[in-house]
């Protein structure tokens, strides 16, 4: 058994919740002086228990009136038992739940109690002397006189149990054989009680006879008016009652055809159910490896779709990222292409307008002639005439060269920004192109991982669920892919499909089988039906040959029936008398004899109580050697056990420790001589005594057949200066050998350094506290 956790909630001075994981092996529990270091331990045993040094009002937080919840988790054989136990209400009413691995077992205190009883093997008695073990009680081997020290023994190992029964037979003897001797003096005389009794019997009997006369008489008398009514009534019904008879013969007739289908019937279904019977023996081997085969299937579709999964995502080829810088440049180049266009097209517009105006001029000059005024100073132009034409006609020329020069610029700026700006979506377009490669690059890469990662768990369940399957898998996938675990996720199918088939055929087959013992009830019914109704019909049959009918028998019958009834009124006159007197001395009889048997049993309650007596005496002396048995018995035994456990404790440094089989007092045998414990320190004291503690659990656990695994030590530290605890320590880490974990409970808050697991109990305001779990190392 490893206590694994727990809870509280509401339990004595743990108020808040509390949910505690207690790990294995050496566990140290410290803190200060009335923290709560005890009832976090005590919590254990009432959890599984429901035993308390308490009443269980006071269980309960002091000042709460809600739930108290306790819980303990514990690890026992393979298995993973919780136990949860409450208080509530005003009354403190008590319930408790068990759970195995996730399962309810148990409800209820009693049934609780007796389930935990049968997991552990032993009983709460057993379970306190074998788990817990007390300060005073280590150092009370070495410290008591020989009589206390041998009853703490005989205390923790249940013989005390015995003393009290023997003492209890003593007592019991000896009330008996007072009450024999009161009893024996009021003994009545048994010879008189004989005599009136028989005198009695002698008058009774008398009377009885004049009754027994009587009554032969009114009887005689009633049987003939009987027989003379019964005559009159037949004839009279002589008609009616062969009707009758017509009648029931039919239906006795239909009832025997009915009962005879229903019987063929049966007889059909049961020869089927015995040949499903056989189906059901052939089919149960296949059925019951069901569930088994349908485990490994689960794991091995996990494997092939995994593998499938993987198979579908294959690792791509590296790619490069995308040149980000070379897109950049491609941009920048394209804004100066823009720019140098828009200088171009801005140069353009000014020669354009230039060309407009200059031409303008030259239309003005054309209309001119010599007898004009200039449009300029005002004066005739006379012979400046041409030199007005000719100047127009250069100018309008030099524009129009530089307007055909700007557009030939403008043209080239065009096509550069027009090459630029195709370069740019070019180069964005390889960019993006890039960019999606390389994301779908990155995304096969991630999901081939994930299928990869997900293949090695398929893996690893398989392995710790049916390790010869994946060892099967591993080999065949090893030389052929995923083609061998195809085949065996096909064969497990098939097997599986079998299976199912044959697991629901036994259903089925159960569900007939189980009418079978039904319809063979049903079949000796219909069998008994048909023989009565045959039986029915043929009686029916006779009593219509047998019928017959006369008026004068009629006639004669009614006469003969007067008669009869004045008769019998005279007979029941004169047996009412005779009934009478018999009556009385029925009644003296009667009363005698009750005396004389009331006296026989007094006689005999006297026998009795002196055999009692003696057999009480005698229960009383087989309970002593009993009681002494047990007790020469567990003396060497726990003496062998303590020697080997204190041998462990320290290395084999002495010859042997020794424990007197009547007194349990320590003794070790140091280089051939015996010493008493008053010649070493008290280290080895520590470890002797702690030895005998331990022999004496694990005594306990022998005589319960149970295998706890669990040793609690409270206070084993408190007296113990520094050089003790050190040795005292080294003990507890070897006794982990011995238990699966021990808790040591101690207010010794620095040998939580030493240990390699502690909980701190923490005292909290309010008479409160709480726990927490440290790991030191």
């Amino acid at each position: 058994m490893r206590i694994t956790r727990l809870y509280l909630r509401n339990y004595r001075v743990y108020e808040d919740e509390l949910n505690l994981e207690i790990p294995p092996g050496l566990v140290g529990i410290y803190g200060p002086n009335g923290a709560g270091k005890s009832y976090l331990i005590e919590s254990i045993r009432w959890t599984l228990f429901g035993r308390s040094r308490t009443p269980n009002e006071e269980v309960r937080t002091a000042g709460v009136n809600g739930e108290c919840v306790t819980e303990v988790e514990f690890e026992h054989e393979g298995h993973l038992y919780l136990i949860r136990r409450t208080l509530s209400g005003i009354n403190a009413t008590v319930r408790a739940e068990a759970w195995a691995d996730n399962l309810q077992v148990g409800e209820g205190v009693r049934d609780v109690a007796q389930y935990v009883h049968s997991v552990l093997g032993m009983d709460d008695a057993a379970f306190r002397s074998s788990v817990f073990a007390e300060q005073n009680q280590v150092a009370a081997f070495s410290q008591q006189t020989p009589a206390k020290r041998r009853d703490l023994v005989l205390r923790l190992l249940g013989i005390t149990p015995l003393d009290q029964a023997r003492d209890e037979a003593r007592r019991d003897a000896k009330a008996a054989m007072t009450a024999y001797d009161t009893l024996r003096t009021l003994l009545p005389d048994l010879d008189e009680l004989t005599r009136q009794a028989t005198e009695s019997a002698a008058l009774a009997d008398e009377a009885a006879k004049v009754e027994q006369a009587t009554a032969e008489s009114l009887t005689a008398a009633r049987a003939a008016q009987d027989l003379a009514e019964a005559r009159a009534r037949s004839l009279d019904e002589l008609d009616r009652t062969y009707n009758e008879l017509v009648t029931a013969g039919k239906a006795a007739r239909r009832t025997h055809d009915q009962a005879a289908e229903e019987l063929a019937r049966l007889d059909k279904e049961l020869a089927e159910l015995d040949g499903a019977g056989e189906e059901l023996a052939r089919l149960t081997p296949l059925a019951e490896g069901l569930e088994d085969v349908e485990t490994r299937l689960r794991l091995v579709e996990a494997v092939v779709a995994a593998e499938t999964a993987l198979a579908a995502v294959p690792l791509p080829d590296a790619l490069p990222e995308p040149d980000e810088q070379r897109r950049q440049q491609s941009q920048n180049a394209a804004g100066e292409a823009r720019s140098q266009l828009a200088v171009a097209e801005a140069g353009l517009k000014a020669a354009e307008d230039e060309l407009a105006r200059v031409d303008q001029a030259h239309q003005r000059s054309a209309s001119l002639s010599t007898e004009h005024d200039c449009p300029l100073c005002g004066q005739e132009l006379g012979d400046a005439f041409e030199q007005v034409q000719a100047h127009r006609a250069t100018e309008l020329s030099d524009a129009r060269a530089r307007l055909e020069r700007s557009r030939q610029v403008c043209a080239e700026a065009k096509a550069r920004a027009t090459q630029a700006v195709s370069e740019l979506e070019a180069e964005t377009h390889a960019y993006e192109r890039a960019r999606k490669a390389w994301a779908t690059y990155e995304e096969s890469r991630r999901r081939h991982q994930d299928a990869g990662d997900a293949l090695t768990r398929a893996h690893h369940a398989l392995g710790a669920a049916a390790p010869e399957t994946a060892a099967e898998l591993q080999s065949g996938s090893t030389n052929s892919g995923s083609t061998e675990s195809e085949a065996m996720l096909a064969s497990l199918r098939q097997d599986s499909r079998r299976r199912r088939q044959a697991a629901a055929d036994c259903q089925r087959l159960r569900g007939r089988l189980d009418r079978q013992q039904i319809a063979r009830a049903e079949r000796d019914r219909a069998h008994a039906r048909v023989g009565e109704a045959a039986a029915q019909r043929q009686a029916l049959l006779d009593k219509v040959e047998a019928l017959g009918y006369r008026t004068a028998e009629r006639d004669a019958a009614h006469e003969a029936l007067l008669e009869a009834r004045r008769h019998t009124e005279a007979a029941v006159a004169g047996n009412q008398a005779a009934a009478v007197n018999a009556g009385k001395a029925r009644a003296d009889a009667d009363a005698a004899s009750r005396r004389l048997v009331e006296g026989q049993d007094q006689h005999q309650r006297v026998r009795s109580e002196a055999e009692r007596a003696r057999h009480l005496g005698r229960a009383a002396e087989l309970l002593s050697r009993f009681r002494n048995t047990v007790v020469a018995t567990v003396g060497p035994r726990l003496a062998a056990q303590a020697a080997d456990l204190f041998a462990e404790l320290t290395d084999h440094e002495y010859d042997r420790l020794e424990v007197d089989a009547e007194t349990y007092e320590i003794q070790i045998r140091d280089a051939g001589r015996l010493y008493g414990m008053d010649r070493f320190s008290g280290s080895e004291t520590d470890l002797a005594n702690l030895a005998l503690r331990v022999a004496i659990s694990e005594h306990v656990r022998f005589q319960s057949g149970g295998a706890v695994g669990l040793l609690v030590l409270d206070e084993v530290f408190g007296p113990l200066d520094d050089n003790r605890k050190e040795r005292m320590l080294l003990a507890l880490e070897r006794l982990k050998g011995h238990f699966r974990q021990v808790l040591v409970v101690t207010h010794a808050g620095e040998v939580k350094e030493q240990l390699p697991n502690a909980i701190e109990v923490i005292k909290l305001p309010g008479r409160r506290a709480t726990a927490r779990l440290l790991v030191t190392s």
